[in-house]
């Protein structure tokens, strides 16, 4: 479960009440605030809310979200274990120091109202955030694309947001290394950036079942809310004897996927093809390499994202002779990283996550995606199609937003 949408789409309180954490609600009995400093620990008690908290420590209840992201590692996605008697450590923001309380405060049932909606809450820590992709990966990102590419829009788009609201007292910078090899280990772990994107998030409820690549991440990085999720296919040779995702036409195969994309997809549903050795796997450092490789048969096929997939096969000029396998073999999601030991990512991870749920709130997300999408299928079908001919570009409807699926050809027109 994505944390912040679930808490965000019921309310933005969490209130204590015996030993359930229910949201929205408030606690028959009569909570009074005790003074609360920054840079400690509180223990919850029965009636207590973040938003309460906040008000004694910050002065703003709106500020609920940043004791909840200072929890994240205490938390993780079990939100039932706000009850009383856990221990939460309050942060110091915005340039507040240990040991100043404010005035208590108390509150009754009558007077409590909700929670106004949470407001950009600078930390006087995190002023700046040097963010770092890198090209290769159309049409998510790319310098030469609009926007810098789809997701690398999105994430300008959020934190402008951020830039705008808090009226100059944040900024941000987007950085590209072309060699993805080092994005994780060592320009992030060091921190000299302080986020990275796009990244696959790996299942790391089941980190023991996976690959080493995948619990790396899972053990040295924090993700943020989806960005966008991607539908990854098996791309072949139409002359391929693959003609389905059945384990009987993939053994024997050798397939390609690009060295810095996760290979649990290729066990996931019981498939177990690396597991049982039913396939060999080529790890080349760019989706290219694998499509020439599949393109003079050294490999029998590609498995990458639908789209980046097709954006390298008709760049290398390949159309006519390579497609995907009809049915997808996963769905992954896209996100942005922060290592785990920055002392700051609990508040990067805020300004990301909160920026990313007010553009889709506003509905530009939506729009930003649907502009990308539509570029990005109007130059594949110019890439591969002759003048006057008809394009083999998939029909569907309605639209996707997600990042996955194709548009209408009478969109891509419009």
């Amino acid at each position: 479960m994505l944390l912040w949408p679930a808490i965000r789409s019921r309310t933005t309180r969490i209130v204590v009440c015996g030993l359930a954490t229910v949201l929205a609600a408030t606690c028959s009995q009569t909570s009074t605030g005790t003074a609360q400093t920054c840079g400690s620990e509180y223990i919850l008690k029965e009636g207590d809310t973040l938003a309460q908290i906040a008000t004694r420590v910050y002065g703003d209840p709106a500020q609920w979200t940043i004791i909840l992201y200072a929890n994240q590692d205490r938390l993780g996605t079990n939100e039932s274990l706000l009850v009383p008697g856990f221990a939460l450590k309050v942060p110091c923001v915005s340039g507040l120091q240990p040991q100043q309380p404010l005035p208590p405060i108390a509150t009754t049932p009558a007077q409590a109202v909700a929670a106004p909606e949470a407001a950009y809450s600078t930390s006087s820590l995190v002023r700046r955030v040097e963010l770092l992709t890198a090209e290769g990966y159309t049409p998510y990102t790319g310098r030469l694309l609009q926007g810098g590419g789809m997701l690398t829009d999105v994430i300008s788009a959020a934190m402008g947001l951020v830039k705008e609201e808090t009226r100059g007292r944040f900024d941000y910078s987007i950085s590209w290394v072309n060699d993805w090899t080092a994005h994780l280990n060592p320009l992030l772990t060091t921190h000299a950036f302080d986020a990275g994107f796009p990244w696959e998030r790996p299942d790391c409820d089941g980190a023991t079942l996976l690959d080493a690549s995948s619990q790396f991440r899972c053990q040295k990085f924090f993700f943020s809310d989806a960005l966008t999720e991607v539908a990854t296919y098996v791309f072949v040779r139409k002359d391929s004897r693959i003609k389905t995702l059945n384990s009987e036409d993939i053994a024997g195969s050798t397939l390609c996927r690009p060295s810095v994309r996760l290979t649990h997809e290729l066990d996931q549903g019981g498939r177990d093809w690396l597991k049982d050795g039913k396939i060999k796997l080529v790890r080349p450092n760019m989706v290219d390499e694998c499509f020439r490789l599949l393109d003079n048969g050294t490999v029998d096929g590609v498995v990458e994202a639908e789209l980046v997939g097709r954006a390298s096969m008709n760049a290398l000029g390949m159309a006519d002779r390579v497609q995907s396998i009809e049915q997808p073999l996963a769905l992954t999601s896209l996100h942005a990283v922060v290592s785990k030991s920055h002392p700051q990512a609990r508040t990067i991870l805020y300004y990301i996550n909160n920026s990313m749920a007010k553009l889709r709130d506003s509905g530009e997300y939506e729009r930003i995606l649907a502009r990308h999408l539509a570029r990005f299928w109007g130059a594949q079908t110019k890439a591969k199609a002759p003048s006057g001919a008809a394009s083999d570009e998939p029909k569907t409807s309605p639209a996707s937003t997600q990042g996955f699926a194709p548009i209408p050809s009478d969109a891509v027109a419009q």
